[in-house]
């Protein structure tokens, strides 16, 4: 039996991914067992049949023989087994997916896991045919997504969960550079700007650390005061070494589109402005760069700002593919509040 890597040792793709999606599971049953339990019903949300798990501990296994096949991972204990097939491009095959049944047992609770990018990427007819197979061996089959794997761990936690955040914000990260997130193009990304607004939108930017797990949304929302006050798309996402002394400012993380004159004064500037509140952004900085930043209004009406980033999806916000120019969608946000979204 091959065991569960803290380190990436797979040559492809699949098992690459895999690996670190059952090291994430593994985390959250090892971190809170209800907690878990809560986010597998979340996946199985729209089943038929409820999942109850034991209390003894699972078992996480990776690339296991079922005699007919080798599913790409599984988790297990007496009472249940959950095993799960990745795809990253191609479409699930039905034969392998009859041939990945033969790996359950007698266990009281049997669920097989189909995973990749986009759930609407199933034919529906071969996987209604491989759903009535695996019933007759009492074995629920569900197709899910990364996204919903992010979104269901996430909802299942506390704001006062911040090792288990920082983790799924991190596994969300890993999904998002690994072009695993098609909702990626729709997102936008909100970090709280109280104390730099006034130089994030005269320089037209947001910088961070490097240290710090994002995902690849498009656009960038500057947040101050309950509000997103201003929106842009973004341009480049580099890090940087700033000289503010020599003027130089050299792309330190392989960058392939090289700055413009006003991209590199615009981070020069930023980055000698923050010194006034003894902010060091000459070295592990990243600068996310966009051409313009439209006024808006896209307001959090409850109480209480925000002490950690946000990412809305604004087809899901507006109800409709969110418009070519980005000044139309400054727009249409001030009609919207995030109450209005499920987050």
């Amino acid at each position: 039996m091959s065991g569960i890597h803290y380190f990436p040792r797979y040559s492809q793709p699949e098992n690459f991914v895999t690996n670190n999606t059952l090291l994430f599971l593994l985390r959250l049953h090892q971190y809170n067992r209800f907690k878990f339990e809560t986010f597998v019903e979340r996946l199985c949300a729209n089943s038929d049949e409820d999942i109850q798990l034991g209390s003894t501990s699972l078992e996480f296994s990776q690339q296991k023989s079922s005699g007919k096949s080798v599913v790409d991972g599984f988790i297990s204990q007496e009472s249940i087994k959950i095993a799960v097939e990745t795809k990253l491009f191609d479409q699930f095959s039905p034969t392998q997916l009859k041939n990945h049944l033969a790996i359950f047992g007698n266990e009281q609770h049997k669920l097989l896991i189909l995973l990749n990018p986009l759930p609407s990427s199933v034919d529906e007819r071969q996987f209604k045919l491989v759903r009535e197979t695996a019933k007759k061996g009492n074995i629920q089959v569900i197709h899910t997504s990364f996204e919903e794997i992010i979104d269901s761990a996430r909802k299942c936690l506390s704001e006062l969960d911040e090792e288990m955040r920082a983790l799924v914000d991190d596994y969300e990260s890993f999904c998002s550079s690994r072009g695993l997130l098609p909702r990626d193009k729709y997102t936008l990304f909100v970090p709280p700007c109280g104390e730099s607004f006034i130089a994030n939108q005269k320089y037209r930017l947001y910088y961070c650390p490097t240290s710090r797990s994002l995902r690849n949304a498009k656009y960038l929302g500057i947040y101050k005061a309950r509000s997103v006050r201003l929106i842009g798309q973004i341009a480049k996402v580099v890090a940087c070494t700033v000289d503010t002394v020599s003027r130089t400012v050299q792309i330190t993380d392989g960058h392939k589109n090289p700055l413009t004159r006003d991209e590199k004064a615009r981070i020069l500037e930023a980055t000698e402005e923050a010194r006034i509140r003894n902010w060091n952004l000459s070295t592990d900085h990243q600068f996310f760069l966009c051409d313009a930043l439209y006024d808006t209004d896209f307001r959090k009406g409850s109480k209480w700002g925000i002490y950690n980033r946000r990412y809305f999806d604004l087809e899901k916000v507006l109800k409709a593919k969110p418009p070519a120019d980005v000044k139309d969608i400054a727009n249409l946000l001030r009609n919207h509040t995030w109450e209005e979204v499920h987050l």
